[in-house]
């Protein structure tokens, strides 16, 4: 609990210490593997990062309640497609935090997830968020992002 409280704090401060230059520090682009897909058919929504340098960005596949915080997927729901399985990070990084004593998983420069879609209609448009923490490795400021995807 006071782990939770801590990094809350932190990432308070770290806001108003950085504004909105997350904006500056990650670029998303949102595609599809296949866009000649058809009803019943599964694809791939492919979520790439650039990152800037001496900057990482936490992955998706670790526990949230270690400190460091999990980069998170929300998909809002439509009849068009269905979820299948869950969002996967290609070849992050991994190391073990000294602070809380745990293993995470990290990008630097380029980060790539994906999330497997089941088409249920030929016209679907898939809207969502992408949340996570962006971290500096020179000053150990983090700054929080939210950004808003959509692709059909």
């Amino acid at each position: 609990m006071k782990f939770r409280i801590l990094i809350t704090i932190f990432v308070f401060v770290s806001t108003f210490a950085l504004g909105q230059k997350d904006k500056d520090i990650s670029r998303w682009k949102v595609t599809v593997s296949n866009t000649t897909a058809i009803p019943g058919q599964e694809l791939e929504l492919i979520f790439s990062a650039d990152i800037n340098e001496n900057w990482k960005l936490y992955s998706s596949d670790f526990k949230g309640d270690i400190g460091p915080l999990p980069t998170k997927f929300g998909f809002e729901k439509n009849e068009a497609y269905k979820l299948v399985g869950e969002i996967t990070p290609v070849k992050p990084k991994k190391t073990i935090d000294p602070t809380w004593d745990v293993a995470y998983t990290y990008f630097t420069e380029k980060a790539e997830f994906r999330q497997k879609i089941k088409l249920v209609k030929k016209d679907y448009i898939v809207k969502g968020t992408i949340k996570g923490l962006l971290c500096s490795s020179k000053d150990g400021i983090c700054v929080p992002f939210e950004e808003s995807f959509q692709v059909n």
